[in-house]
């Protein structure tokens, strides 16, 4: 038997070393659906409270901005650029 096979056949303790399992209680199949109604509030709610909301202060929303204007370039630049460029054989008579 290898050094990791004999690792590998220990046994691992996992759960509460020496604490009787917790019996957690059954859960509903399904929890109970909002209604059209419900969601709007919350969304309106959630709306309100967002609004006017910005960073703490200035420098941190010109870090986020230049972060956002990076992220930005160098996805547009991943899109252009290849990772695997063919180059021709020099020696290849058939190449038109």
């Amino acid at each position: 038997m290898t050094p990791y096979e004999r690792l590998m056949a220990e046994a691992i303790p996992t759960g509460r070393f020496g604490a009787p399992d917790v019996v957690s209680p059954a859960r509903d199949a399904s929890a109970a659906a909002s209604t059209p109604a419900q969601q709007a509030a919350r969304r309106a709610l959630l709306e309100q409270e967002q609004h006017g909301w910005r960073l703490p202060d200035m420098t941190s929303q010109r870090k986020r901005a230049r972060s956002l204007e990076r992220s930005a370039e160098q996805s547009r630049g991943r899109a252009h650029t290849r990772h695997l460029r063919l180059l021709p054989d020099p020696t290849d008579t058939r190449a038109a």
